[in-house]
């Protein structure tokens, strides 16, 4: 028979799992939201472009330290979470349709990324470009094309995963494995495109040259 503090602390990281879980769906609704923005915005001017990359290098940073939080947390939750034969939660993006439209929002992004008018005044400071290769606008359009749909793409069936837990009376049956193996995708691209998101959402670097 388990002990009554053993008890009361797997109580706690019940509290403390499902309290993550809400950050979590919070940060994916909203890494989707600011994405999107890209779309009803004219990001006319060098400022806009500015903030809109800002927005997008500060919801993928959360969900880099979202991944974090899971890899802390997940050696420490009782085996209780993941017991339990439940039904799949319902997804907002099933997988099998998930690639054909992941295709179509890459190549919507990347036309509304490259025809953005204020790359003619965009100036970059790159010290190291010989690290990350970044020299010109064309090395910076690829890595935003190649790394913000996947993570869309992720945090569309990540969010109705969570949601399903989120719903339920007791979060029994967490696909725990699922999770992590999702956040650590989500976190790599991030990673990979966070010197260019830091670039990019830099006001100085938007600017006409003086001459």
């Amino acid at each position: 028979m388990r002990s009554t503090s053993s008890a009361g602390r797997d109580r706690a990281m019940v509290k403390t799992f499902n309290s993550y879980l809400a950050t979590l769906y919070s940060d994916l609704r909203q890494y989707e939201i600011d994405f999107k923005r890209v779309f009803s915005r004219k990001l006319a001017r060098p400022r806009h472009c500015a903030q809109y990359f800002f927005e997008v290098l500060a919801s993928t940073s959360r969900l880099y330290a979202d991944n974090l939080t899971l890899i802390k947390l997940e050696p420490r939750l009782p085996s209780k979470l993941f017991s339990g034969d439940l039904d799949e939660p319902p997804l907002r993006v099933p997988r099998s349709r998930s690639a054909a439209s992941q295709a179509a929002i890459r190549k919507r992004f990347t036309t509304k990324i490259d025809s953005l008018p204020g790359w003619s005044d965009f100036h970059p400071r790159n010290e190291f470009f010989a690290e990350n290769g970044l020299r010109k606008q064309s090395d910076y359009v690829f890595q935003l094309t190649l790394h913000l749909p996947e993570i869309l793409g992720e945090t569309l069936y990540l969010s109705g995963r969570v949601k399903g837990l989120l719903d339920r009376d007791k979060p029994r049956g967490c696909p725990i494995e699922e999770l992590m193996v999702s956040l650590e995708h989500i976190a790599h691209h991030a990673s990979y495109c966070r010197h260019t998101l830091e670039i990019l959402s830099c006001e100085d670097t938007w600017r006409p040259l003086a001459f």
